[in-house]
């Protein structure tokens, strides 16, 4: 196969891979997971990922949860939290746009990123300034990942496979050949266990054998437009152009309860939906996002809806900012001597923190204070337990959660540090009154 170019990168094409992605997330987020075998997709009953600690016990997505169990009782299954990882894909591809603005943001735990050119700029070499991208990326995440570095995309992709996990693979133009020669047909992005059967039956078992291939042979066959250009990156040509246009969507958080026995009490209603409005404040500020909109609802007896939606006029993850909002909202909501069952909340349009607007009017201090005061309260959440400190307006649910507790305890008691307990607090400038 001769090289189509005496350069060893034409271009500098960088694939970054994210190892066992959403479990990793899960223990960045919970350091009480690291080291442990985690398997998300609890909710839907099979592993949407499996831990690096479970991968070395021969544990994989192909297996269901009772296999999962019966191989590996140990192991933490916890449902699939999608916003989480698709606020930690955008956190990859913003810190990917810090060395370069040619970045793809190819799916949830994956990215390419074009360096072309960059040498003269950072002082570098190609591999050195892929080595940069992933240390920021395995330091500010918390995660590991598979890199690749090699003329186009698709053996780019198979570049980041090749050392799994936490590897980075070098393959310049001239290496191909050597790369390519045992590396199995199937294992090529864009060509699935069909297509690697049918090629195959032409003489077609390993990636090599694709490349060598020249363009009468591929019209000879009837090779679709899309296998030959996999053919001609195989070969070191750059066909597959980067899609720079960013998924500006990072989804939403969504916070829900039902209490039982249901209830027509304002004041009642109110606290539920108070607090669940604090906790998804709680999970966008552990993610470091602001919304855009938001969304209230109170489920009825009956199991019909009323909610409205609302734009935001500037980013907010402050409880104090929504809840006040919802206060303005409620009564046209709720209904008087109407029972109702759940309340419940959504963040959307989610933005990182660093891209929020700044204002004209003052708002900004006013986000600074509260978020002075808020950073105590998860301080405080963090060493003595979840909600230890909490809203006024959310007390009455609160306090409903705890006597439910009480009357499910059989024997021991919980109780909290003897040097703290369960406050409510009231900070003025918030104006948390309610």
């Amino acid at each position: 196969m001769r090289p189509p170019s005496d350069n060893p990168f034409p271009r500098a094409i960088v694939h970054f891979d994210g190892d066992s992605f959403f479990a990793s997330v899960e223990q960045t987020m919970n350091q009480a997971l690291r080291g442990k075998v985690v398997i998300t997709g609890g909710e839907r009953g099979a592993p949407t990922s499996v831990s690096l600690e479970g991968k070395k016990l021969g544990l994989g997505r192909g297996m269901s949860m009772q296999q999962i169990r019966e191989r590996c009782p140990e192991a933490v299954i916890v449902p699939s939290d999608y916003t989480a990882y698709s606020i930690y894909a955008h956190r990859m591809y913003r810190i990917a746009r810090r060395f370069t603005p040619k970045v793809e943001e190819y799916s949830i735990d994956e990215c390419f990123a074009d360096i072309t050119g960059l040498e003269e700029h950072y002082h570098a070499s190609y591999a050195e300034i892929a080595m940069m991208i992933k240390r920021a990326l395995e330091t500010e995440l918390g995660l590991t990942f598979g890199v690749g570095l090699a003329p186009n995309k698709v053996t780019a992709k198979a570049a980041s496979k090749h050392r799994k996990p936490a590897g980075f693979t070098v393959i310049s133009v001239q290496e191909l050949p050597a790369f390519l020669r045992d590396l199995p047909i199937g294992k090529i992005w864009g060509i699935g266990t069909a297509s690697s059967i049918e090629l195959s039956k032409l003489g077609i078992r390993t990636a090599l054998d694709l490349a060598l291939k020249d363009d009468a042979w591929l019209a000879a066959h009837s090779v679709a437009k899309p296998y030959r250009e996999i053919c001609y990156e195989l070969q070191g040509h750059f066909i597959r152009e980067l899609n720079l246009e960013p998924d500006c969507e990072i989804g939403s958080i969504i916070k829900s309860r039902t209490f039982s026995p249901p209830s027509s009490r304002r004041e009642f209603i109110f606290s539920q939906l108070s607090k669940n409005i604090e906790n998804a404040c709680i999970k966008a500020r552990r993610h470091g996002v602001h919304a855009r909109e938001v969304s209230f609802y109170l489920k009825t007896q009956q199991f019909t809806y009323h909610g409205l939606a609302v734009p935001l006029s500037f980013p907010t993850a402050s409880p104090s900012d929504l809840i006040r909002l919802a206060s303005d909202m409620f009564d046209k909501m709720y209904r008087p001597n109407v029972l109702y069952r759940a309340t419940g909340v959504s963040l959307r349009a989610l933005i990182p923190v660093d891209e929020s607007p700044l204002d004209l009017f003052g708002q900004s201090a006013v986000n600074e204070r509260s978020s002075q005061v808020l950073e105590a309260v998860d301080a405080l959440d963090h060493r003595y337990g979840a909600n230890t400190v909490f809203l006024a307006s959310s007390m009455k649910a609160f306090a409903f959660k705890e006597r439910k507790r009480r009357d499910h305890t059989v024997r021991g008691r919980l109780s909290l540090p003897s040097d703290i307990s369960k406050k409510t607090i009231d900070i003025p400038f918030l104006g948390l009154a309610h």
